[in-house]
Formats: C-alpha cells, sequence, structure tokens
C-alpha cells in the first residue's frame, strides 16, 4: 500500500505526522529566513527599514468633516484598538517589536502577517503574527474570492478566513494575493555575497604567510631549529629555505584585491533590492559624505520609508477600522531639527501675520504640557491693528 507524505508511517523521523510540511515549508523557510541575514548588507538593509517604520509615533482616531468637506481628526487615547496598536499587541511584544517583526518579514519574505484575535462583540483581545509558513491563501476561480486558512498559534488551525482576520503588510505585488519575495529574486546576488564572506572568514583562520628566506648555505636541522625559533615570534610563518639569501615578502594578488570592490558592488545591489539609500548600509555611496545627512534622511522618509508607511497604514485601515477612523503614522519623527531651527519654525508658526499654530499645538510638538488658553490661534497683525478709514470713508476719521 502506498503511503502519502505525511502520513505517521511515512518514515517521519520527528513523528509530526506531516514529513512534506517540515522538509518544505518550515524547514525550506527557515532556510531562507537564514540566507538574507547571514549577509551583511542585506540584513543592515532590512533592519533599517524595519527599525525606521518601528520608530514613528502611531495616532488612531476618529475622521469627520466640516460644512466645507476638510477634514477633522480628533485621537483617540482609549479602547482596545489604541492599545492593540500603541500599548500592548499582544502578551509578549510591545509596539515597536511588532510592527519590526512584520516589516522584517514584509521586506524580506513578501508579506508580514498578523491574526487579529476578535472577542465578544469584535472587541481586539490580541494581534497574533502567523509569519511561519502556516498559511495558505487560494483563490477561486469561478468567485474571485480570496480565503486564507491557517495555523493560528494557540487557537489552532482554521478555514475559510478572509484578509480582514489579519493585518497583512507585503512588498509591492506582482500576482494580486502574493507579494514579491525580495530574497527569491536575488538569489544569485545573495549567494554571492556568502561566498566572499565564507571566503574572507576562512583566509582570516588562516596563518598568511609575509613572506619567505633563503640562504646559500645549507642548514642542518639544528642551526634550521635555532633560525626558525628565533624567528617565529617576530617574523611567524615565514618558511627558510637553503640558498638564496634574500627575503621575498608575498604580497595579496589581483584578484584578491579586486574582492574588496566586488563586495561593495554587493552593497550597491542590496541597496537597489531593498530600496534603501547605500550610506545607511555604511558605504560612502560614491563619494557622498555624512555632512549632507538631511539630504539622506530625506531620500530615507521619502523613498525607501514612504512606501511601508503607507502600506502599514492602508493594511490597519482595511482590516480594523471604520470609515469614520483613521490612523497616521507620523514621518515628522524623523524631523526634529536642531535647536535654532525648532525656535524658527516655532516663531513663524506663531507669527502675527498668519499663524497657522496654537501654542499649546507648538508645545505639544517639543514634548511639554499644555497650558491654559494656549489652545487659540494668536491674533494676526490685521485683527489687532485699528482700521484707518472712517465709517463713511474719510481718511482721517474725522467727521
Amino acid at each position: 500500500m502506498k503511503l502519502w507524505p505525511f502520513s505517521r508511517k511515512s518514515m517521519d523521523p520527528r513523528g509530526s505526522g506531516n514529513r512534506y510540511y517540515q522538509e518544505h515549508i518550515i524547514e525550506r523557510a527557515i532556510s531562507e529566513h537564514q540566507k538574507q541575514l547571514r549577509v551583511t548588507a542585506s540584513m543592515a538593509a532590512g533592519m533599517r527599514i524595519a527599525e525606521g517604520v518601528a520608530s514613528l509615533p502611531i495616532t488612531v482616531g476618529t475622521l469627520t468633516y466640516d460644512g466645507r468637506g476638510r477634514a477633522i481628526r480628533k485621537p483617540i487615547r482609549e479602547g482596545d484598538l489604541t492599545e492593540r496598536l500603541t500599548i500592548r499587541p499582544n502578551d509578549w511584544m510591545t509596539p515597536a517589536e511588532f510592527v519590526e517583526h512584520m516589516t522584517m518579514w514584509a521586506a524580506f519574505h513578501g508579506v508580514g502577517r498578523a491574526y487579529i484575535d476578535r472577542g465578544y462583540k469584535g472587541k481586539i483581545r490580541a494581534l497574533i503574527p502567523v509569519n511561519d509558513g502556516a498559511t495558505t491563501v487560494r483563490k477561486e476561480a469561478d468567485t474571485g474570492k480570496v480565503w486564507y486558512d491557517c495555523t493560528i498559534p494557540g487557537q489552532g488551525y482554521i478555514r475559510g478566513l478572509t484578509r480582514r482576520d489579519f493585518i497583512e503588510v507585503t512588498a509591492p505585488r506582482w500576482i494580486d494575493i502574493e507579494g514579491l519575495n525580495v530574497t527569491r529574486e536575488i538569489d544569485k546576488v545573495l549567494k554571492l555575497a556568502l561566498t566572499l564572506e565564507d571566503r574572507q572568514l576562512d583566509d582570516g583562520k588562516k596563518k598568511a604567510v609575509p613572506g619567505y628566506i633563503t640562504t646559500e648555505q645549507q642548514l642542518s636541522p639544528a642551526s634550521a631549529k635555532m633560525v626558525f625559533d628565533a624567528l617565529k615570534e617576530k617574523i611567524p610563518g615565514t618558511p627558510i629555505f637553503d640558498s638564496g639569501a634574500k627575503y621575498n615578502s608575498i604580497v595579496a594578488t589581483q584578484a584578491e584585491m579586486q574582492l574588496l570592490e566586488t563586495r561593495r558592488f554587493i552593497i550597491e545591489e542590496v541597496s537597489r533590492a531593498y530600496g534603501i539609500h547605500p550610506i545607511f548600509l555604511a558605504h560612502d555611496a560614491a563619494g557622498q559624505s555624512l555632512t549632507r545627512i538631511a539630504d539622506a534622511m530625506d531620500y530615507h522618509v521619502t523613498v525607501t520609508l514612504g512606501p511601508w508607511v503607507k502600506r502599514w497604514e492602508q493594511a490597519i485601515q482595511f482590516s480594523l477600522l471604520d470609515a469614520g477612523q483613521y490612523i497616521d503614522f507620523d514621518e515628522t519623527q524623523f524631523y526634529r531639527m536642531d535647536l535654532a531651527a525648532r525656535a524658527d519654525y516655532a516663531a513663524k508658526a506663531l507669527g502675527n501675520n498668519a499663524a497657522w499654530e496654537t501654542p499649546n499645538g507648538i508645545l505639544e510638538w517639543m514634548g511639554k504640557n499644555p497650558i491654559e488658553g494656549g489652545d487659540v490661534l494668536p491674533a494676526t497683525t490685521a485683527q489687532e491693528a485699528p482700521s484707518s478709514e472712517a465709517p463713511d470713508g474719510n481718511e482721517t476719521g474725522e467727521a
């Protein structure tokens, strides 16, 4: 009788009852997961993206509109939605750890997914990451509906879930139900990087020969040992040959000198793949210096983090929020400026000509407590100045 590969009788050494799943899903996922983390540039790129998104303050609130259709946002400071996203996603992760974890999986494998554990009346009890290869996404050809079959830690195997049961953050999609797996697409680059790093590690373990010594006279075993013992502390690993009477230094070959240049090229390739500026991977970026770090930060926030922030906001909006709610990852966290620039901005924002900030708004931006009466915009110069014309049109205002 032919046994199925997931049968307990199919010589499963772990006794898990699903050898195919273990070998082709779990172990393959682990090997891919380790591949990019073993490449220094790739690991640094994923960390810069994940840490950048996770460092942004998250605000959840209600969204209404005034008579002219202008949006009015009011933050929500309490409730299960705010607590899950800003205080405690689950029993073992902080919000920053949760966002970093999900973003790393999305950047490297194409998708970061967390199950939304809803309780009585839809109360959100926990956000549970399920990035272990235990989710199958299937699309019905006749109806076009997409279903998720997933093993939820602590809940078991559940079929027939929809995307609204998950927070799902993905890399750009080539297939409509699957994010692009960057690690798989740049497999050749990562393999080359691993080969070079393994080679350098092997070279570091070996004691390189700095040169060799020759002499015209033939040395007896005792004399050779005396010379070797005399030189082993000063020039370790230097061989000695009879006849020649000179010292020859061994230098690196041109191919070995090219090794460093190849590593620089790999950093640039990884930067292209993950959409991150090379300067954030400790690369000099074609001679650019850190004196222009402000320009590099603009690039990082706009080009690298901007798309990921938008994906996070829309993923949360899709699965957790109603039409009258909003979610905001505050990118201005990266534009704190120095004290002089902050003071200049505050002075202009509270200026007499056209104030657009209240004193309490500035205080909140600077991390300080509000003051009494600080929620009113400062009066403009036009509002404070007396009229220069009399009611009857006389410029002097006299009767």
